[in-house]
């Protein structure tokens, strides 16, 4: 009987270590396929989210339907700049919201920012 036991506990675990494969996969493969925006507080909190929409977007709109989806507190000046993410409100600490976009920060207006996947955006308080 032990030996039945011990085969059922090895395909279990061959199973399991199956799946746990096939998952990782799969959620890489579709992260390669999504816009992804991270908010990077500044104190080494961040948040991610991905977006897998195929439309053109502006960075501000992303942010914007984050903020919605999540319940984010989230405040613009003029220009659509962010001035407030999730509490962390521009000026405090002497910081800022700044945008990136593979990894080369944005002077312009988010709102003018055009991204799509598999653009990586992120939003840091620095």
């Amino acid at each position: 009987m032990k030996n039945i036991d011990d085969k059922k506990l090895i395909t279990a675990i061959i199973l399991l270590l199956v799946f746990v494969v096939i998952y990782f996969v799969f959620n890489t493969a579709f992260r390669k396929n999504a816009l992804t925006l991270i908010l990077d507080f500044g104190n080494g909190s961040q948040k991610t989210f991905y977006n897998y929409s195929q439309e053109e977007k502006n960075a501000w709109g992303v942010l914007q339907q984050v903020a919605i989806i999540s319940s984010l507190d989230l405040q613009a000046s003029p220009g659509f700049f962010p001035k407030k993410i999730d509490g962390r409100a521009n000026g405090e600490e002497n910081k800022l919201w700044n945008l990136y976009v593979n990894g080369v920060k944005q002077e312009a207006s988010p709102i003018d920012i055009k991204v799509n996947v598999p653009d990586k955006v992120i939003y840091k308080f620095e």
